[in-house]
């Protein structure tokens, strides 16, 4: 018997039992899982493959159950007798019959016999096919037929998974596209070779691509052009039509019509011939440097442009923004770096100004405040956060207006104070803050108040002394005269006073012994605990009604705790004073 976890196996817990079962047919297998495990198996517990599924959690005695039931069908099936074990074989005894005499024509027989010569090699060929079986010759060859192609189907799933693990490990690696047969790429390749719509490999390759475009790009802020060239041609070789493909690919064809003899820009005469450094040499360097610097601009202006031209203007140091400023820190009057500056500016305020037509005012102040990092055009963004500054003043305005209507529609509704987010006292305090001296604001609150305490006294008349008290410091909070205030306190205070009930009588707790037994009942001693020999005690608190009787009984200790428990409280409830 095979009794296994669904959630401790190492792989598919279906083709677990399924191979398990082919290797041992006559082997009883219980599975024991979740309701979703109990659905993937159900068609091997149809099949009868499993004999039984085991829901989680299960108790000791469930899983004993399941064994015993599963030993007892092992049991039944072997000790069945051979007789009783095949279906449809019965028994019969037949009588012997008396056959009457007949009497044959010789002639007949004879010509009978000729014509039944004719018969003898059709009886011939059913002897030999009923001898040789060809039928089962067929389907034995037809079953070999299927168990090869699940075999080979077998061997395929698992040489597919076999490469799609050593392409993850190559590109973790970063062997992208190098060494030769054990990159990345090519085990991602020879996937799709063996499984075409595999979306691992499809995804792996796509991973691939990104990662020669990240080298692609490093290379061409460094200048790097063999780099450059070998990053574009294998992202070439991997996706033809990837949409960032093409920058790369000019980029690269623009450098090497300016470097045409070799992969990296050529030092200057100066640099070739200048002597190991020193502090005398140290002027020969400087066109090293310049070089360097100039290459540095130049590949961070590509870059903000084709951030711009994806929209990618600002955040982070992947955007148009951060490049074109790490630029300008470098070179400040590199022409390249002007025009993407002044371009970035066009595009900033653009989007501000459309922002503040669409009342997206927290963004058009973001764009406004790039912009002004920019430290360009001036006096087009004074005016663009002079347009700001009054869009934001018009929309204070509506909502301080907007504030004090809702406060005059909550106080008509009778929503005074509650509920607490949408309440003519919540819009009145945030006018307050907002603006202590709007018009209106005093008359409103006035009004708050009154209503406030008309409505406190009338809650204290019915008893309702807590949503009393909440008004009426909502009133006091408003403004509402003081006398008034006062008024209603007391009013509220004699209510509670009138409705307050009298305390409870704290009940007085005796030793037993003070009592006066009428009735006595003596425990039972368990039978477990008197066989072991086991001795103890318990102590139990307990209510003595006006007639006599017990209630509440309740073990406040015991030793052991949970041995004697039960029979004490059954005895001390037949107890009676």
């Amino acid at each position: 018997m095979l009794l296994a976890d669904s959630s401790l196996a190492d792989n598919d817990t279906r083709e677990f039992v399924t191979r398990v079962h082919e290797q041992f047919p006559d082997l009883a297998i219980i599975v024991a899982g979740r309701r979703d495990d109990e659905a993937q198996l159900a068609e091997l517990v149809s099949q009868g493959i499993i004999f039984r599924f085991l829901h989680k959690p299960a108790s000791a005695d469930r899983i004993r159950n399941f064994v015993d039931a599963t030993l007892r069908r092992q049991q039944r099936g072997a000790d069945m007798p051979a007789a009783t074990q095949r279906t449809g074989a019965t028994s019969v005894k037949l009588k012997v019959l008396t056959m009457p005499s007949i009497k044959l024509d010789s002639a007949g027989m004879r010509r009978w016999l000729r014509r039944s010569l004719l018969l003898i090699p059709l009886v011939l060929i059913l002897l030999a096919l009923a001898t040789w079986k060809p039928w089962e010759k067929i389907g034995d060859m037809m079953s070999t037929n299927d168990g090869q192609s699940t075999t080979a189907d077998e061997s395929r799933d698992s040489a597919v998974q076999k490469l799609l693990d050593s392409a993850g490990i190559a590109l973790s690696r970063g062997e992208l596209v190098e060494p030769p047969e054990q990159n990345a790429l090519e085990l991602y390749r020879a996937v799709l070779a063996r499984d075409p719509d595999n979306r691992v490999a499809q995804r792996g390759i796509d991973r691939v691509v990104d990662e020669l475009l990240a080298q692609a790009e490093k290379a061409l802020m460094a200048q790097d052009l063999t780099a450059l060239a070998s990053a574009v041609d294998a992202a070439r070789a991997a996706r033809p039509d990837h949409p960032r493909l093409e920058f790369f690919t000019t980029q690269l064809e623009r450098a090497l019509e300016r470097f045409p003899n070799s992969g990296r820009p050529p030092r200057t005469a100066a640099a070739a011939e200048a002597p190991i450094a020193t502090p005398q040499s140290a002027p020969a360097h400087a066109p090293v440097s310049a070089r360097s610097d100039a290459s540095s601009v130049q590949g961070l202006v590509l870059l903000a442009n084709e951030r711009m031209r994806s929209n990618q203007l600002v955040g982070g140091n992947d955007s148009a923004h951060a490049y074109l400023l790490s630029a300008r820190r470098i070179d400040p009057v590199d022409p390249g770096v002007q025009q993407g500056v002044a371009a970035l500016a066009a595009l900033l305020q653009s989007n501000a100004r459309k922002a503040i037509s669409e009342g997206r005012l927290d963004e058009a102040g973001e764009w406004v405040h790039q912009a002004v990092a920019l430290d360009v055009n001036r006096q087009e963004v004074a005016e663009l956060r002079s347009e700001l500054e009054v869009a934001r003043l018009g929309n204070v305005r509506e909502d301080r207006a907007r504030l004090f209507t809702l406060a005059n529609q909550r106080i008509a509704q009778g929503h005074l104070i509650e509920p607490m987010a949408d309440s003519a006292r919540h819009y009145l305090d945030l006018l307050r803050a907002s603006d202590p001296g709007y018009e209106g604001l005093p008359e409103t609150s006035a009004l708050l108040a009154s209503k406030a305490l008309a409505e406190a006294r009338r809650l204290a008349a019915t008893g309702a002394s807590s949503d009393a008290e909440a008004l009426l410091k909502a009133a006091n909070d408003t403004g509402a005269p003081a006398t008034e205030v006062a008024a209603v306190a007391t009013a509220i205070a004699r209510a509670r006073a009138a409705a307050s009930p009298p305390k409870p009588v704290a009940p007085v707790v005796l030793p037993e012994s003070k009592l006066h037994r009428t009735h006595f009942v003596a425990p039972e001693y368990p039978p477990r605990a008197l066989a072991q020999g086991t001795t103890g005690w318990v102590d139990i608190e307990f209510t003595v009604a006006r007639d006599g009787s017990t209630h509440d009984a309740t073990v406040r200790g015991a030793e052991p705790m949970g041995v004697f428990d039960r029979a004490a409280l059954e005895s001390v409830a037949r107890w009676r004073y």
